[in-house]
């Protein structure tokens, strides 16, 4: 008998993807008066949304304008609904909607009277993608030109490209991906919000902890921007994630380490010169994302020698740059930093964890994860089956009170197996930590947690020492 090998196949869907709940039909937009195909899906997913959010500020360049209520549509694949840019623009002006383009094919300001949205659309051959964002004030008069329905963005069928929904995480704080993890950040030192403001309450949104300082010297506090850590006259600024396109660098002949220089470093610290460590290396796959040069320190304008590590996941690019008084200072700091596989730089990022406060969990969290595994005879390369795997948890705070909810399911099509574990107890919070009682088997589990702070939000990270790992956004 012939002996068949197969080849694995396994696709890995990142956390929080799967919190479908969320994940809603819709069949139209109110606030357009927009009738959508039939097959539309709403997203209120939070990182969804954020990262809307953060495409569509990127074409805003006043900053007196300000973006709120984003929502995020997914429309069947034009072939199927036959709703492309044309149909898009025709119906919001018959709804009369004034329609202002912008530098972004993809993207248009619609005008009614005291309403302005920020509306970005993208066609592919799978499914179109529309945003759209309330703005508090119009853009300025000298870029509003209308445009008809034949000028909508993506009308034609060469331009038609996809955006990535979510970007992933900057990486994450565990040492396959770090390296060292930061010594615990101390509780006795944090600073609660109401001590520091200054700080834009959207940051923070009511919790507690906005600043850690690290036993090795470090203090991590988080900007509208970027999460910001220091140590003497060293600086490290983490920022947000930031969209990154990649039709923006493929055929075009920009780098994308000198895009992000450009268009993100430069001007915040007004550097004056840019160079390289790119150690003889000339192919330009091979070199480190990684530039550096002098410049001013944004806040007090001290003359600074400043070096950017940028790291890019699929539609997603994460700043790591820190900010010396000299280059010897930087490379003292960051011996390490434009190493290509194993920046010290980049593993700055593992200071990006805040406390939790006793009030901070009260609502309720979400996250879920699924992986699928493909199977294919080698020698004919006939398909053979798939196996999955899929689970999501969510925690439900209440003062002391806490309830959670796990649901999986594992096996083949036709033939899955699924599991739900429901648990209620008490909580209680300690700043690193949250003790739960009556868990599995009735007993009472620690969990180690601490919070990432995201543009807008946090992430809640809870680790039950036992090989549950469960990363969680607020959803209400």
């Amino acid at each position: 008998m012939k002996k068949f090998f197969y080849l694995l196949i396994i696709l890995a869907i990142p956390e929080m993807l799967f919190a479908q709940k969320n994940v809603i039909s819709a069949t139209r937009i109110p606030v357009l008066n927009l009738s959508l195909p039939d097959g539309t899906k709403q997203d209120k997913r939070f990182l969804i949304t954020v990262a809307a959010a953060t495409l569509l500020e990127t074409e805003v360049h006043d900053p007196n304008i300000k973006l709120t209520e984003v929502e995020v549509y997914y429309l069947p694949s034009v072939a199927k609904s036959g709703f492309d840019g044309d149909v898009l623009f025709d119906d919001l002006e018959k709804s009369g909607f004034k329609i202002v383009p912008t530098q972004d094919e993809k993207m248009a300001w619609l005008m009614k009277g005291a309403t302005t949205f920020l509306i970005y659309f993208s066609m592919d051959k799978s499914e179109s993608s529309f945003y759209l964002a309330k703005s508090n004030m119009p853009p300025k008069a000298q870029n509003q030109i209308t445009t008809a329905p034949s000028q909508a963005p993506n009308s034609q069928e060469g331009s038609m490209t996809i955006y990535e929904h979510i970007p992933p995480l900057p990486p994450a704080r565990t040492s396959t991906t770090l390296g060292s993890v930061p010594t615990q950040p101390q509780t006795s030192t944090q600073t609660a919000p109401e001590e520091n403001p200054s700080t834009p309450a959207n940051t923070f949104s009511g919790y507690q902890f906005t600043t850690s300082n690290f036993d090795d010297g470090w203090v991590a506090s988080i900007e509208p921007d970027w999460v910001l850590v220091q140590k003497g006259d060293s600086k490290v600024y983490l920022f947000f994630v930031l969209p990154y396109r990649t039709e923006n660098f493929d055929g075009t002949g920009v780098m994308d380490r000198d895009y992000y220089w450009d268009n993100h470093i430069a001007p915040l610290f007004k550097t004056s010169s840019k160079t390289y460590q790119d150690a003889g290396e000339f192919i330009s796959s091979m070199q480190p994302k990684y530039v550096e040069g002098w410049g001013a320190d944004p806040q007090t304008g001290q003359k600074r020698f400043i070096g950017m590590f940028l790291t890019v996941s699929p539609n997603a690019a994460m700043l790591a740059v820190a900010s010396s008084t000299d280059e010897a200072s930087l490379r003292q700091t960051f011996p390490k930093a434009a190493d290509r596989w194993d920046s010290d730089l980049v593993r700055m990022s593992s200071y990006n964890k805040f406390a939790v406060g006793p009030n901070d969990l009260n609502g309720t969290w979400q996250s879920g994860g699924s992986q699928m595994t493909q199977w294919y005879n080698s020698v004919t390369g006939a398909y053979a089956g798939a196996t999955f795997a899929s689970s999501s948890a969510t925690f439900s705070f209440s003062g002391n009170a806490y309830s959670s909810i796990h649901n999986g399911a594992t096996g083949t099509v036709g033939a899955v197996n699924t599991f739900q574990q429901e648990y209620k107890g008490n909580s209680t919070i300690s700043n690193w930590n949250i003790t739960m009682t009556n868990r599995y088997q009735g007993k009472t589990q620690q969990f180690e947690a601490h919070f990432q702070a995201v543009r807008g939000g946090r992430l809640l990270y809870l680790n039950d020492r036992s090989g549950g790992e469960y990363t969680l956004v607020k959803i209400n």
